[in-house]
């Protein structure tokens, strides 16, 4: 639990208490925390309270915001740093949080996205909610959670197994980092089933082959519910990656693969639309012979396709924190992508990497290794392996950017 202690050492000090989210102060009634002096601007600064720590940010104050009497725009806060903000001192103090107001739980999951976990319990109506589904409003100077369906103060929950010992690295050191994500929990089971999926997903396609009906139905039911099993799996990853879990999160239910796994496709269908037209009017244009002076054809669709791997990262990742196919649009995508540039670039460059090295075992695996069976087990397991560093590194780059990112606030 941590508090800013205001006018420290002094006979006027109180104390301003702070919850996980985003807070303003200032002197104007609009604030989350009101500080009523002349010198403190009408929107003076925000706060960002994570479990890795707090952020401060001047909001374009007229008498600047200082840490410790260094002038900062947006710096990390310690406990026992000193704030100024114009003539009014703030010192952050952190302090056991009182037993009869946090609840400690391992497996409580969001009551609207139970891919996520709870970080609330609304002690009226018994809900489980996570950041996204809580509304957070000022009273009487504290910021305070409340269910948005009773309206009632809800308790802070802190899940027993959150061991995030990484978020003070370097975005870059997490990267690195994320490969050793799949060792833990049940990563290399679900690899193992996996792996496992894939081979009947082979089987399934060699009888196909044959023109065995019970094959073709066989071949798309494993695809549709295996495909969407593992994508909620790699989605729970994601999420529990962004809300700050260090460890793999539990398994998913067995409801609701079919509508995850359309949710999947019309990620990419939507992704990589401009791609799938080009090359369906390629082949009309060849087929009826009228692709002459068609010479663009080539250069137009590799771009599409470009952009569609450079736009597909950030969509997956707004539709698994929304929960919604909506969130594919390029309002939010586009926008997102500019606010975190640098980190996004890295990601997209480090995605694609792993992608190409997830092709080539696929492609020239079998030829390595003529043995039955051996290449599909092998590029199966280390495919699933690096499709969970992908998502661990997606969730990453939520985690540490999500103040930019203002999705939820």
């Amino acid at each position: 639990m941590r508090r800013l202690i205001v006018n420290p050492g002094t006979e006027n000090a109180w104390e301003i208490p702070l919850q996980t989210g985003i807070a303003t102060l200032g002197r104007e009634a609009g604030n989350d925390f009101v500080i009523d002096h002349s010198s403190v601007s009408g929107n003076h600064c925000e706060f960002m309270v994570m479990d890795s720590g707090v952020t401060v940010k001047d909001l374009n104050s007229s008498n600047g915001t200082f840490i410790d009497g260094q002038a900062v725009n947006e710096s990390i806060l310690l406990p026992g740093q000193t704030l100024q903000l114009g003539e009014v001192r703030l010192q952050l103090e952190q302090v056991a949080a009182p037993a009869a107001t946090v609840m400690a739980t391992s497996h409580a999951r969001c009551k609207f996205h139970p891919r996520n976990p709870a970080r609330y319990l609304c002690p009226k109506c018994h809900g489980n909610f996570c950041e996204m589904c809580v509304n957070t409003r000022s009273v009487s100077g504290q910021t305070k959670c409340f269910c948005r369906t009773c309206v009632t103060e809800c308790t802070p929950l802190i899940p027993a197994a959150t061991t995030d010992d990484t978020a003070d690295l370097p975005f870059t050191r997490q990267i690195i980092g994320a490969f050793k994500y799949p060792l833990k929990g049940d990563g290399m089971i679900l690899i193992a089933v996996g792996t496992f999926f894939f081979l009947l997903l082979d089987g399934a396609k060699a009888v196909s082959r044959f023109g065995f009906i019970y094959g073709w139905v066989a071949l798309g039911m494993l695809t549709v519910f295996g495909t969407g099993y593992l994508f909620a799996y790699l989605r729970l990853i994601l999420n529990a990656s962004a809300l700050g879990e260090d460890e793999m999160p539990e398994w998913p239910e067995m409801t609701g693969m079919v509508s995850i796994f359309f949710e999947f496709l019309g990620t990419v269908l939507f992704c990589f639309a401009p791609a799938i037209g080009l090359t369906i009017y390629a082949g009309y244009s060849a087929f009826h012979g009228t692709g002459d002076g068609a010479a663009w054809l080539g250069w137009a669709t590799m771009a599409s396709i470009l952009l569609g791997c450079i736009y597909f990262p950030m969509a997956f990742m707004a539709v698994a924190m929304f929960d919604s196919i909506g969130a594919v649009n390029p309002l939010l995508v586009i926008p997102s992508i500019a606010k975190v540039l640098k980190e996004y670039v890295l990601t997209v460059v480090m995605l694609a990497i792993i992608l190409f090295l997830r092709w080539l075992l696929k492609n020239y695996l079998g030829t390595i290794l003529p043995v039955l069976l051996l290449p599909t087990i092998i590029s199966s397991l280390l495919g699933l392996y690096l499709l969970i560093v992908e998502m661990r590194v997606l969730g990453l780059l939520y985690r540490n950017k999500k103040y930019e990112l203002g999705w939820f606030t």
